[in-house]
């Protein structure tokens, strides 16, 4: 499943649909069908809307031996409705998968506890803190879900184990899905009707990585699991070996020219061709895309840089994003928790607030505070 807008994530998904946005430098949709490829698994069927051309030119490009199928909507027509959509080309058991959920699972060991309980749906669950955001189960000792709520208020909450948004189906499902209703929702329409007439829901407990990427914190978290591996593959890059002044993981392209007394924090990934100016410093936890240039004397810790941006002498950036072809003049600082959209040029001596939004090809002015959202400008 990959049409959907990405809203709560902007500006990252002004220019780019969710699964397009990089994790580590790798595009997230990349994460996914490696996965599916890595299991054994060749077919693949895409629900694709927005921006929909970026998806199919990269998985054409990148997989041309796998069997890549892709259904577009062209309204939409929820979870449940897009899968429905794409219904002519499934005839047998079948995985659905979010191209922007990041989630280290054993695909084949999922399908087999799948086919031993003989179950219609099988949904992945995972434990979390917080169950807020997201549908929870409770399951019997025979792994049949017995009770379910999405998105459940304080006080209804019942459980924290959660919907990863990993399913396992089979064709009948079809026969639920009433495709001339409104918008279908697995979790809100489907699934509850599943439960209650005991049709054969089951539910698996994930044990393995799992990080739902839509917001800026989650975004920000994935990029650092996968500096610290905890989900596959490693970065691209050459290994750099430890030395002066360069400590840890270090992920490193080609071509990139880093200047005498640069300090680097693993871990690190530099993208190709990149520009790193003397007396930097690149802390722990930070990714830079191609072809980015910093300037002497500034610091980035704990950020993700896109590609094609420059990073003038003496900025500091601090846990934030910054989206491909960002000017950030000297002297300007952004703070936890920012987003820069693409092709921004953030004046001199500037200062981003914490958890701020600037939308794209957005200029501001030298010596600014940003303490308010930048929106679009219609």
């Amino acid at each position: 499943m990959a049409g959907g807008k990405g809203s709560r994530i902007r500006p990252l998904t002004l220019s780019r649909p969710k699964p397009m946005i990089p994790v580590a430098n790798r595009p997230m949709i990349e994460y996914i069908v490696d996965k599916v490829k890595k299991s054994g698994f060749n077919e693949l069927v895409v629900t694709l809307s927005y921006l929909k051309g970026q998806i199919k030119n990269l998985l054409e490009k990148d997989y041309p031996d796998m069997n890549i199928k892709y259904s577009v909507e062209k309204k939409p027509l929820g979870t449940a409705g897009g899968v429905k959509k794409a219904s002519k080309y499934i005839d047998d058991t079948f995985f659905v998968l979010s191209g922007d959920v990041l989630v280290d699972i054993d695909l084949n060991e999922t399908l087999n506890f799948h086919k031993k309980n003989k179950a219609i749906a099988t949904m992945v669950l995972t434990p979390v803190e917080d169950p807020s955001q997201y549908g929870i189960a409770v399951l019997d000792d025979k792994n049949h879900i017995v009770k379910f709520l999405e998105k459940p208020s304080p006080h209804e909450v019942f459980s924290k184990i959660a919907n990863t948004g990993t399913y396992i189906l089979e064709p009948e499902i079809f026969d639920y899905i009433n495709n001339k209703k409104r918008e279908i929702d697995f979790s809100k329409d489907i699934f509850p009707q599943l439960i209650t007439e005991k049709a054969g829901m089951c539910g698996y407990i994930l044990d393995g990585y799992w990080n739902d990427v839509g917001r800026p914190k989650t975004y920000l978290q994935a990029n650092y699991d996968v500096l610290k591996r905890k989900i596959k593959p490693e970065p691209y890059g050459k290994n750099l070996a430890e030395g002066v002044g360069r400590l840890g993981d270090m992920w490193v392209g080609t071509g990139v020219d880093i200047k005498n007394k640069v300090r680097l924090i693993g871990p690190v990934v530099i993208g190709d061709d990149c520009v790193i100016e003397k007396n930097c410093i690149i802390g722990r936890n930070t990714i830079i895309g191609d072809n980015v240039h910093l300037e002497k004397n500034s610091t980035v810790k704990g950020s993700v840089i896109f590609s094609d941006s420059n990073v003038k002498e003496g900025s500091y950036l601090k846990d934030c994003i910054v989206d491909s072809g960002c000017t950030i003049e000297r002297g300007s600082f952004i703070e936890k928790g920012a987003i820069l959209g693409s092709n921004v040029q953030l004046g001199s001596f500037s200062r981003v607030r914490s958890q701020r939004s600037i939308y794209n090809s957005t200029v501001i002015l030298p010596e600014s505070i940003v303490d308010s959202d930048y929106p679009i400008v219609m």
